[in-house]
């Protein structure tokens, strides 16, 4: 399931602009792609806040409506303030669900502390790799990918290849060839 955000449009552009807005509580934002013309759009900051703290808002599918029109759409670019780390801009794009997209999914370790490596063997978990990119249909889109490390001895190490896929979702670095298939974790020794 999508999460859902209302935003209200604008029709003035640029640096000028945008600073206006902040000052105002809003957070310029943009959404583009597909057959339609780009359109700028603003959200209330506190609501956007709230929006980026949900899981998923910045990996899966979001619906936008801007006054009464929804738009499906996925979180392409999010500029923050160096120093405070208030968000400046939102970039979106548009997806249609006939289109295969390719975006990026969080990876989820289950089970290590549970593994004979972990809880007999001394080792720990170390994750070296939190996001993989996938190709799928919008409807397709797994909220994230899991690596059962349940049966892991001490010295695995996990793969791109181990992750769990979903019908229809296909991880991009293997579409390369076998030789990316890249390490995503490891059960090493603990450090005392």
């Amino acid at each position: 399931m999508s999460l859902s955000i209302n935003a209200v449009s604008r029709s003035e552009e640029g640096k000028g602009a945008s600073r206006r807005l902040r000052h105002t509580g809003l957070v310029p934002a943009v959404i583009y792609g597909g057959d339609t013309a780009p359109v700028s759009i603003a959200f209330k900051d506190n609501e956007l806040v709230k929006a980026v703290a949900t899981p998923g808002f910045l990996t899966g599918l979001v619906e936008v409506s801007v006054e009464g029109k929804a738009e499906k759409v996925l979180v392409k670019a999010l500029q923050r303030h160096p120093a405070t780390d208030a968000m400046m801009h939102i970039d979106f794009q548009r997806v249609q669900e006939d289109k295969v997209i390719t975006t990026r999914v969080p990876l989820t370790f289950a089970n290590a502390a549970k593994s004979p490596g972990v809880s007999k063997q001394g080792g720990r978990l170390t994750v070296e790799a939190k996001v993989a990119q996938v190709r799928c249909l919008p409807a397709n889109l797994p909220a994230e990918l899991v690596v059962d490390a349940s049966e892991s001895q001490l010295g695995d190490i996990f793969h791109l290849s181990d992750c769990t896929l979903p019908e229809g979702v296909e991880l991009v670095s293997l579409l390369k060839g076998e030789d990316h298939n890249q390490p995503i974790g490891r059960i090493g020794k603990a450090k005392r």
